[in-house]
């Protein structure tokens, strides 16, 4: 299904509720009725060709988004991708935390299972919160630098620098490691782990992470696809000027 302005966004969670949080990162809150996308980002002064191009290729990874992914501002995709940092900071993995705090088992011989969860989940942890820090310090800032200067067409000495010796083609591939942490986690818990007392905490457990992986692959696939390509056209373009 292919979302266009004229749907009604409550039909739209309807059909694919996992864009709930996709819908919240951009302000617009529950309780809208029956109107249609183009209603509620007018309502919201959300631009509904970016809010359309999000949901779409959240809601079918074959979407083909990125020729007009590329006509939004880099500063638009960045605030977008920083509210999806919060999400991920501030709820979904608080939530998975929770959930691995409530497995349990029941001799002690077995609780070492909870604590090869927790273990693995920490390292998890540290890798998300490393690579979310290395991003909103390095890298976005750095796109917002290229973006302003791309606009304004002056290179600077200090631009020029950076564009040569680090230019943003480095950082493609960043979220490997991290993505080989969530796997690993997923892996244990369905291959190795003997069943837990309670067992539906391990079904919601295994049914968060994989949400979070498919939220993450997404958000990789904006920040891969679309941009860093369009940071690297501005460099090779800024490259062509003259210091100024």
């Amino acid at each position: 299904m292919l979302i266009s302005a004229q749907h009604k966004l409550a039909n739209v969670i309807h059909h694919d509720f996992r864009l709930i949080p996709i819908i919240s990162r951009f302000g617009i809150r529950f309780g809208f009725g029956d109107k249609t996308i183009r209603q509620i980002c007018d309502e919201n002064s959300v631009n509904p060709h970016f809010f359309l191009e999000i949901l779409n290729a959240f809601h079918d990874s074959e979407y083909k988004s990125d020729k007009l992914m590329q006509s939004f501002s880099l500063k638009q995709t960045v605030d977008y991708l920083l509210k999806s940092h919060r999400y991920y900071n501030l709820e979904k993995i608080p939530q998975i935390q929770t959930l691995i705090d409530k497995s349990e088992w029941q001799t002690s011989e077995q609780s070492k299972h909870k604590e090869l969860i927790v273990k693995f989940f920490e390292h998890y942890k540290k890798e998300a919160a490393s690579h979310i820090q290395f991003e909103e310090k390095h890298i976005y800032p750095y796109v917002l630098f290229v973006e302003a200067a791309f606009l304004e067409q002056k290179l600077s000495s200090e631009l020029r620098d950076k564009i040569k010796h680090s230019p943003v083609r480095k950082y493609k591939g960043e979220h490997d490691e991290l993505n080989t942490a969530l796997f690993d986690l997923k892996n244990i818990i369905i291959k190795y782990l003997p069943p837990a007392d309670n067992p539906e905490i391990t079904i919601q457990i295994l049914t968060e992470i994989f949400r979070l992986e498919k939220d993450m692959q997404d958000h990789t696939r904006i920040e891969d696809k679309v941009l860093l390509p369009k940071v690297q056209a501005m460099e090779n373009e800024l490259l062509k000027l003259g210091v100024g």
